[in-house]
């Protein structure tokens, strides 16, 4: 029984075009994780109609809160939801035979709507070239030997990605908060009409190390032999395979976590917390200042 993989965001979602909408508990945020159920329905819908008869639903997106941000009562039934700490954990790929991802967005370092990759203070370098979720995703996918399907989410990280990749515009940027998307019945018929093309071999990442830039100095990286700190926001990540290589930087992301603290003094839900967040989104990577 062909299984896909639909990994899931919010920023790309169409809709989710402010900062509100995509903390948890907020009205904003409530209409966004309806529009993404629907855009996983509509994409189950295709895909079942090119022959796939398992879904497995990776939600990654962090609004802050357990909550999922999808309506799990709304959700189709052929669909198995999953909420995990690593959205993109290597038994995920186990017997799957394709991956799409919905809703994603462009990395840090990239100017575009809440561009970051893995953590909303990191922007992440390799050859040059910032990446993001999604070239994660693709890294991840071609050393698994699973075809990828196709991408939705903003301008900016359309225009980045490795070329070949089956992908959707869904919105355009505005700024680091604030996105305007495109109109809802053309969204919705090229997500349907994407769902029905076949998959393509994924594009993996070249081989060495990644650099992770960081938005502020105020964290400690432990002695391994993986992590090297070559500046105060520049940490070197690297791993032997994509598959260990990003294991890595999820431990590099777990010390750099207290950078994130720096900026943000409120919970969601508590007054002034959006405008904390859009603050730290609109601060710079100071190692990239002169770029």
């Amino acid at each position: 029984m062909p299984r896909a993989l639909i990994v899931t965001d919010l920023e790309g979602v169409h809709g989710a075009d402010s900062v509100e909408a995509l903390i948890g508990g907020t009205t904003a945020w409530s209409e966004a994780r309806l529009r993404a159920t629907h855009e996983v329905n509509l994409v189950i819908a295709g895909l079942s109609r090119q022959g796939f008869t398992e879904f497995v639903v990776s939600d990654s997106h962090r609004n802050g809160t357990d909550e999922p941000n999808l309506v799990l009562d709304a959700l189709d039934p052929r669909a198995r939801h999953d909420l995990r700490d690593d959205a993109f954990a290597a038994g995920l790929f186990w017997k799957t035979d394709a991956v799409a991802a919905l809703g994603m967005h462009a990395g840090g370092g990239v100017p575009g709507y809440v561009s970051h990759a893995l953590d909303v203070t990191l922007a992440w370098e390799l050859e040059g070239r910032f990446l993001s979720e999604t070239d994660f995703l693709l890294d991840l996918c071609a050393q698994a030997s699973v075809p990828f399907l196709f991408v939705s989410g903003d301008d900016a990280l359309v225009r980045s990605l490795p070329p070949g990749t089956q992908a959707l515009t869904t919105k355009t940027v505005r700024s680091s908060t604030q996105a305007r998307s495109l109109p809802l019945e053309a969204v919705d018929q090229a997500l349907v009409e994407l769902s029905l093309l076949a998959p393509r071999p994924a594009t993996a990442l070249p081989p060495g190390p990644l650099r992770l830039h960081v938005k502020s100095s105020a964290f400690e990286l432990i002695d391994v032999p993986y992590l090297t700190r070559e500046s105060d926001f520049v940490v070197r990540v690297d791993g032997a395979s994509p598959r260990e290589r990003y294991a890595n930087a999820l431990v590099a992301i777990e010390c750099a976590s207290t950078a994130t603290d720096t900026f943000l003094s409120l919970s969601p839900g508590e007054d002034g917390f959006v405008g904390e967040v859009e603050r730290l989104l609109a601060a710079p990577w100071p190692s990239l200042a002169d770029r």
